[in-house]
């Protein structure tokens, strides 16, 4: 991933601002502040969750600089679970970025969560453009690419990383299909020692990689990282794309971040 910088007024504002985020981050395992507390249930080993109702929303910070050349991010009815509500993410022709960060705490080293994402691509999603589109970024509190994330590229799923410190690595994880949901669940074991930060995933019920360690590490040295859900890509992608997010859980058990929304 090869995004450019770009050096603005409304930049420095957003440095500043993360810098005061990650303070708090590092303050402890609670939830941070933001607009209010995990929206949907929190059952045995989930730490936070994004919900399935109305106020969706209210679990996220208010970030509005996550938003560049794109739409903010909506509260809507999920396209493949009736009765649920959904966040869109939609980001036009040109665009760069829309994106989310859950108001949970940031990730340092040694710590171990799972994550769970339910992601529908609708039809009209740009599978198969070469570019890179991420849709969830474990984002690093310095500048520059992070050591993790999940994209869509050419097709597939891809994980990415690494680049900000002249490590860049990928690793194939399955097929992205438009028109149809996809469930991820990640573990990730934080550390920027290759031979301790690894990643586990699970595929719609399988599991694709387990025990995969990185050669940048899942962390930059000296820095932490937190999370990020949406829609961020190239702006040389000329089609519309917007992602949906059915559900999204931090836990700290495998099963306990698989308890998505069903999509049945």
């Amino acid at each position: 991933m090869s995004p450019s910088r770009r050096a603005s007024a409304a930049r420095i504002v957003l440095g500043t601002v993360l810098a005061l985020v990650v303070t708090a981050g590092c303050a402890g395992p609670t939830s941070s502040s933001g607009r209010g507390p995990s929206s949907g249930p929190t059952g045995e080993g989930v730490v936070w969750r994004s919900g399935t109702t109305a106020d969706v929303l209210d679990s996220y910070r208010v970030t509005p600089w996550n938003t560049d050349d794109a739409e903010d991010p909506r509260a809507v009815e999920s396209p493949d679970v009736p009765g649920r509500t959904a966040v869109e993410y939609t980001v036009p022709g040109g665009g760069t970025r829309s994106e989310l960060e859950p108001a949970y705490r940031s990730f340092r080293p040694d710590d171990e969560y799972w994550f769970g994402f339910a992601v529908y691509l609708p039809s009209g999603f740009p599978v198969d453009a070469s570019d890179w589109q991420v849709i969830a970024q474990w984002k690093n509190s310095g500048d520059g690419s992070p050591p993790l994330s999940i994209q869509v590229r050419g097709g597939r799923f891809v994980l990415d990383g690494g680049e900000g410190i002249g490590e860049h690595w990928t690793r194939d994880i399955g097929p992205a299909r438009a028109g149809a949901r996809s469930d991820l669940v990640l573990r990730v074991r934080f550390s920027d020692d290759p031979d301790e930060g690894s990643i586990d995933v699970v595929h719609d019920g399988r599991e694709v990689v387990s025990d995969y360690r990185p050669r940048g590490g899942t962390l930059y040295p000296d820095e932490v990282s937190y999370l990020k859900t949406g829609l961020y890509r190239s702006d040389d992608i000329s089609d519309e794309g917007s992602v949906y997010f059915d559900d999204v859980v931090i836990a700290t058990s495998r099963e306990a971040a698989s308890s998505l929304a069903s999509s049945s």
